[in-house]
């Protein structure tokens, strides 16, 4: 039976107190943190008890969530030492995650991403600046943590522009730049949280 080596510590996700803060286009969020939980097995993931890849999914989504579905093929292929997720790896969390779904009502799923009832309450705020496996492709990235970032940049600045408040969320999730794929999902986030305040 293969076997997880798992690090019970999860990381400490916080959001800044702003008003104790400087000001946030200088600030930094908490950096990304990757799970990193090697499994120590014989076969390949798509080979491996179903049970098994939904406990590892779990844990994934527990550290990283909200997390796309790529990305958590992605680390359940670097689980079992495999640098790149194929088709056949790729299938395999797609059943693993609908089994962790049905053992866990704390396991949720928006549209392609995958997440815990605690951070859809409170989506995580993540410097992707320091981390080069951290999800750095735009529609790779949560829009609840897209929206709880431009809620900070807001918070800071309640008169700044639109683009002003794209350039601000960017930075805090840890990007140097905002190149059109950010800017159009930013605003995209943007433009859905003014449609909420404006009904």
């Amino acid at each position: 039976m293969a076997q997880i080596a798992v690090n019970q510590s999860s990381p400490q996700r916080w959001r800044m107190s702003l008003s104790k803060s400087p000001l946030l286009s200088s600030a930094k969020m908490p950096a990304y943190v990757r799970a990193s939980l090697p499994v120590r097995s014989a076969v390949e993931p798509h080979e491996a008890d179903r049970k098994l890849l939904a406990q590892l999914a779990t844990r994934i989504i527990q550290i990283e969530g909200p997390i796309h579905i790529e990305d958590i093929a992605r680390r359940i292929a670097a689980s079992f030492g495999r640098e790149r997720a194929g088709s056949r790896i790729s299938s395999a969390p797609q059943e693993a995650l609908k089994l962790a779904e049905r053992l866990s009502s704390d396991i949720l799923n928006q549209e392609s991403f995958w997440l815990t009832r605690g951070q859809l309450e409170s989506p995580p705020v993540r410097g992707r600046s320091a981390d080069e496996g951290a999800p750095s492709k735009a529609s790779n990235i949560s829009i609840l943590e897209l929206k709880a970032a431009l809620r900070l940049a807001r918070e800071d600045n309640a008169g700044g522009d639109p683009a002003e408040l794209i350039r601000t969320a960017a930075r805090l999730l840890g990007f140097r730049r905002v190149g059109p794929e950010l800017q159009a999902r930013l605003r995209q986030a943007l433009e859905q949280m003014d449609a909420v305040t404006a009904s």
